[in-house]
Formats: structure tokens, sequence, C-alpha cells
């Protein structure tokens, strides 16, 4: 026992000897670390939203003029960002970036750090982190109207072509699809490649087992859609009527006619969704 006292003794006096070498050490507190990691966190979200502008000012679209807001409620952050359409260079139009939410009523994108994250390294477009199957459903980069804004159908149409170029990056514009790059919706994990008034487009995977549209919510839009099967094969109801669809093969569905699909064989099904026409 006095040997352990001893070897306890010691060592003590050398930790004690070494600390009073090094100083004083500070410790930072847990409000600290929080705030030095929001800090960090706002450098890099600002770093990645400086980036779209950037790029937005090379863009052909920027010549018609808008102003949106963005906002990351898990930093506390707002921007405001202003397209003059005025040409300030060969093939270069002006895009302001100013803190803070836009003065006038209009959209905003409401985005999540993780999903700026994704779209900035590929790995999700911007249109696909805004799909949902129902208006209430969740995404993580949103968009909403400020109150007093009410746009019209047109002005709503209009906006999902400028998500899809401002949040793209690059001319001409690439979009990549894959099934890690998708979203669930419908009941199986969708690409979102285009989106204006009467056209959407996007690429759709079915895995073994999956469902989809059983909600008979879904069933029916009110305009045509064309299912182009690019690998697999599934099987469905059409207006009361069943069909197996295949690769290679294309099936039409006109507005108004209900319409649910499932997946029961061994293979993935995938498939380009074309949907277009008034109300698209």
């Amino acid at each position: 026992m006095k040997t352990k006292t001893v070897i306890y003794t010691i060592l003590a006096s050398v930790f004690s000897i070494y600390t009073f070498a090094q100083g004083p050490r500070n410790f930072k507190t847990q409000a600290e670390i929080i705030e030095e990691n929001s800090v960090e966190l706002k450098k890099e979200v600002e770093s990645i939203i400086k980036s779209y502008v950037q790029d937005f000012k090379s863009d052909r679209h920027a010549t018609e003029k808008r102003i949106v807001g963005i906002k990351v409620p898990e930093i506390n952050s707002e921007w405001t960002v202003t397209i003059t359409g005025k040409e300030v260079g060969e093939k270069k139009w002006e895009v302001l970036l100013e803190e803070g939410l836009p003065k006038a009523a209009t959209y905003v994108y409401r985005a999540e750090v993780s999903a700026l994250r994704a779209i900035y390294n590929g790995e999700m477009n911007a249109l696909t982190a805004q799909a949902k199957a129902f208006s209430t459903d969740y995404a993580p980069l949103d968009v909403y109207e400020m109150e007093g804004f009410k746009p019209t159908e047109e002005e709503d149409g209009k906006l999902n072509a400028f998500s899809f170029h401002f949040w793209t990056k690059g001319f001409p514009e690439v979009i990549p699809f894959r099934p890690d790059a998708t979203r669930r919706a419908h009941g199986g994990s969708a690409t979102i490649f285009y989106y204006e008034k009467g056209l959407r487009t996007l690429w759709y995977n079915i895995l073994p087992g999956e469902r989809v549209r059983e909600d008979a919510r879904e069933q029916a839009m009110p305009f045509p859609m064309m299912g182009v099967v690019i690998s697999g094969k599934a099987e469905g109801i059409v207006d009361g009527e069943p069909i197996t669809v295949s690769e290679g093969n294309t099936v039409f569905i006109p507005a108004n006619v209900h319409h649910k699909w499932w997946n029961d064989f061994d293979e993935p099904v995938e498939i380009i969704l074309i949907m277009f026409g008034k109300g698209a």
C-alpha cells in the first residue's frame, strides 16, 4: 500500500509541474463553442450563396428583373438577391446580394444548411430539394410568400424556372440523376429535371416492392403525362384497366385519369416522366 501511495504522489507532482510549466489553460464554455460554430457555419452558408449569385451573373436568365429572399433559420440569417436586369459586361448582368429580407413582399427560399451543402456539392439539385407530393409536405429547400404578397399563377410558373436557373451552375446546365440524388415523392424516388409553366420533367425510380400513387388524392392529374420506361418493368391500373409497361416502351396518361403503379419484380424501374399542357 505504501508503494502505491508513493507512486501516486510522484505522478501527481509531475502532473502539477507540467501544468504549471504550461501556464493556465483556457477551456471554452459550451456557449462559446456554439457561438464559434455558428459564426463558421454562417461563413460557409454565405460563401455558398455568394457562389450562386456570382454564377447567375453569367446566366442569360439574369436579364429578367427579380427580387427574392433567402432565409436559413438554423443560423438566424437572411439575404436579399436582387436581379436588376442591367447588363454590366459581355454576357454579364448585375446580381446583388445583401443581408436582410427584401423590403417589398416577394418569394423567400427557406433553406436548411444540409440542403444548401447537398446542392452545392452536386449531391442533389434544387428542384429535387423542393419536391413535394402535396403543398403541406416537408421540403429541405422550400419557398414561401412574404405577408401581403399574392403572386399570380403565371408568377408561380416562372418561379420554378428561376429556381432551376439560379440554383444550377454553369452553361449549359447539367442535371445528374441517380438513386442517391433523389427524394421520396408519391411512393418512389425522384430527381426533378426541369419545371416551368406547361412543362415538368423528372427521372423516377421505383424499387422492388414499392407502390406509387396509392393515395387517391394523387391518382389523377389535371394535365396529361407520358412515362418513358428506360429500364425494368412495372404493373399498374390506368382508368380501371390493368397494364404492364417495360423497358423500351412509353405510356400516355390523359389528364384527370386515375392511375397507380407498383413494382413486384426483382429489378428497379427507371422512368422519365414528362408532364405538359395546361395546369402543368
